[in-house]
């Protein structure tokens, strides 16, 4: 979990997961406060301002815990400068390197994430005491904002469950904490907080507030429910009328939900009905595999000779299917492909997460001719998205 594990550092993950996750808020000290530059930065959420339509909900403002009219984009600075809190909903999707956090946090915790911004320039209240029905690490990019905690009150709120409705803790916060530069505070399920920007605009050195909100959506058993109900829609009996129940009468009704439960029962019990739940989960919300030009154009593909190296996706699991001793298929994400005269043990080898070399595979595969069958196979699998040229680090852009 290298993700993770950078995000926490320096303290330990195993301790993290053991001790806090789901459990208890902590406070996490960076050990540089400049930790999170090479993520994002006033440079990037300036480029956001004024090169992205982003329209609202995605950007709004709020202030003393309301949410502010929709205002003209002549009218943010004024806003701004009055105390109200910038936000920009799912930032990733508009910041290349929050976007490969996401995709990474994903792949280690197998559960979707999404990040948020904020943005405070004094010291008011964003928002109201409340809850998320998500985990929640808060990365502080700049300036200093004051955080208050306090236990549950709901075990494991779901999205329906909305902290506005609930009335918070009447209990001192748990946890009161001020986030500088390079902190990473962590917030588990449910938890309430609030938090407000500190520090003096009349400071020369005062910055104000810019953090991430880093949110992780666990999947539930309701949600495997759900999908136990999406999977019995494609059954008729499970879509068939109930029997009728006149005047209260119970007697057709109740036998028919009986031998429903024992048909319930009978297919949990099925020795794939979790791993079919699982896999779901695997492959579901997961970003869509990049492009790579002009490689996928047929172009510059072999430019370093044998020493080229082909690289898959580190974001897919990779399925390999062997269709029989002379032809194997190959699946990541929405696409496959099937390959003839190789077995699956080499194409295990050609889609290891370490990459490999046409050196390599000459090593794996002597028979294997390089004219006619090495470079149109990988060819064929770079154009198609299933590989990719692994471009030396010192040459990437």
């Amino acid at each position: 979990m290298k993700a993770l594990s950078t995000l926490l550092n320096p303290y330990s993950l195993s301790n993290f997961f053991a001790e806090n996750w789901t459990k208890q808020a902590i406070v996490i000290p960076g050990n540089t406060s400049d930790k999170f530059q090479n993520l994002f930065g006033w440079k990037q959420l300036n480029h956001l301002l004024n090169y992205h339509q982003i329209s609202h909900p995605d950007l709004r403002f709020s202030q003393d815990g309301e949410s502010l009219p929709v205002a003209k984009t002549e009218n943010w600075l004024d806003q701004l400068q009055q105390g109200a809190t910038l936000i920009i909903n799912s930032v990733h999707r508009r910041t290349p390197e929050l976007e490969e956090l996401v995709a990474n946090v994903r792949q280690e915790t197998g559960y979707r994430s999404q990040i948020n911004l904020y943005c405070s320039s004094s010291a008011q209240q964003g928002f109201n005491c409340h809850y998320d029905s998500h985990e929640v690490l808060i990365l502080q990019i700049d300036g200093q904002k004051e955080w208050f905690i306090f236990p549950e009150t709901i075990a494991a709120p779901t999205s329906t469950m909305r902290s506005a409705d609930q009335i918070p803790p009447d209990v001192p916060p748990y946890l009161q904490c001020v986030l500088n530069p390079g902190d990473v505070l962590y917030i588990p399920r449910g938890h309430w907080h609030y938090a407000i920007a500190t520090g003096d605009p009349t400071d020369e050195n005062y910055a104000p507030s810019l953090h991430l909100t880093l949110g992780i959506d666990c999947q539930t058993g309701l949600d495997w429910l759900s999908w136990l109900r999406e999977e019995l829609q494609e059954n008729p009996e499970w879509r068939g009328n109930l029997p009728l129940i006149p005047d209260g009468e119970k007697t057709a009704a109740r036998p028919y939900l009986e031998q429903l439960r024992d048909r319930l029962i009978s297919q949990l019990q099925t020795s794939d009905v979790i791993d079919r739940y699982l896999d779901t989960i695997g492959r579901s919300d997961r970003p869509p595999l990049p492009f790579s030009l002009p490689a996928q154009l047929g172009s510059r593909i072999f430019e370093n000779g044998l020493e080229t190296r082909f690289i898959r996706s580190q974001l897919h699991p990779v399925q390999i299917v062997s269709v029989d001793e002379n032809e194997t298929q190959i699946i990541i994400a929405a696409k496959q492909a099937t390959i003839k005269g190789i077995s699956t043990d080499l194409a295990a080898k050609i889609f290891r997460p370490e990459g490999f070399s046409l050196l390599d595979l000459a090593d794996w595969s002597p028979s294997l001719d390089l004219e006619a069958d090495v470079i149109p196979l990988l060819t064929r699998l770079v154009k198609q998205g299933l590989l990719f040229v692994d471009t030396p680090a010192s040459t990437k852009s």
